[in-house]
Parts: structure tokens; C-alpha cells; sequence
């Protein structure tokens, strides 16, 4: 969507189109709900987690706030709220179904298809094993694509932690996935 378009979007939400705001919105509404469902493995607080970040941005346009690019302060926003659900929900069970996360796959064969399903459920499994600092980085460098000076700024942080967070982040992920794919040939040799 077009920045001139967003612009007139918002004028007319403050004038009072509920059209205007679904317009808006709605083709960013998949996109954070893979991201937080990625972030706190739960469809129910993902969906939580989305909902307050509707609310909020419905608020702050209907306050004045000055949004310059409505698709990249939204995202952040998802983050934020992902981030707070996560923290006030520290002790809840992870229940994260693969399926939901709109696994795309355009494989020539029914084997190659099947394959590659499994390396994306095993690299989502590994992404949810992370840490929740881990995997917030990880999350909104990779699946939302913010940059490295977008991420501190949203957290807080310095630069350098969030490289060194995504650094062993991705360290983890290549020991867990590494060792996943030795696994069956250990098995096989101790036969």
C-alpha cells in the first residue's frame, strides 16, 4: 500500500469510516498473527496479542498521532504487544501448531513436498526452543523483516545486543537442526 493511500486511510478513520480502518489493516493482519503466534506459540494469546495491537492503533490514530508509514509502525506494535503478552504470561505452556503458520511450499514431487515440510516444522520447533530474547529477535528480524536498528529501538536495546542476540540465536538453531539431522543416522549405526 502506497504511503498517499495510508494517509487518506487514516483522515478518513478520523472521520469516522470503520471501512477505512478494515482497509487499512486488513492485509496486515496475517502477517503479525504468524509473527506473534511465532513469538509466544500459543494461537490464543497470538490472538490476544493482535487484537491489543488493533485496539491500540485504532486509538492512536483516532488521537492525532502522526504514523508516517502505517505497515512498519504497525509491526512494531505486534512486536511490542507479542512482547507484553509474553512477559505477563511467563508461565504458560507452549501449544503451537505448525499448520497455522501457512508453511508455503511449492515442491515438485509429493516426497520433495514432504521433506520440506518437515525441515520447516523442525526449524519452527527449534525457533520456539529459543529463549523468549532469542526468539524475539529472531521473529522480527526474519519473519517480520525489521532491521537490526528497528529492533534495539523497539526493545530498548543496543545494537550490538541485538547482533549478539541473533548470533547465538542462530548458533542454537544450527546445533539443534544439526544434531536433529544425526540423530537418525546414531540410531541406524547402533543397530
Amino acid at each position: 500500500m502506497d504511503l498517499e493511500l495510508e494517509r487518506r486511510l487514516i483522515e478518513d478513520i478520523r472521520g469516522g469510516s470503520q471501512e477505512s480502518f478494515r482497509t487499512l489493516v486488513n492485509p496486515l493482519i496475517a502477517k503479525a498473527y504468524r509473527s506473534a503466534l511465532a513469538i509466544l506459540g500459543s494461537s490464543p494469546l497470538a490472538e490476544e496479542a493482535v487484537q491489543n495491537a488493533l485496539i491500540e492503533s485504532y486509538s492512536m490514530i483516532m488521537s492525532g498521532k502522526e504514523i508516517r508509514h502505517f505497515q512498519g509502525w504497525f509491526s512494531r506494535v505486534i512486536a511490542h504487544r507479542a512482547l507484553d503478552t509474553a512477559r505477563k504470561e511467563k508461565n504458560y505452556k507452549y501449544s503451537l501448531d505448525i499448520q497455522q503458520l501457512d508453511i508455503r511450499d511449492h515442491a515438485d514431487s509429493p516426497l520433495e513436498s514432504m521433506l520440506k515440510k518437515e525441515q520447516s516444522e523442525r526449524l519452527i520447533e527449534s525457533v520456539m526452543a529459543l529463549e523468549l530474547e532469542q526468539r524475539a529477535v529472531v521473529v522480527m528480524y526474519y519473519f517480520q523483516e525489521l532491521k537490526i536498528e528497528e529492533i534495539a529501538e523497539l526493545l530498548g536495546l543496543k545494537e550490538g545486543t541485538v547482533k549478539s542476540r541473533l548470533y547465538y540465536a542462530r548458533l542454537k538453531l544450527s546445533r539443534k537442526l544439526h544434531s536433529a539431522d544425526l540423530m537418525p543416522q546414531t540410531r541406524e549405526m547402533m543397530i
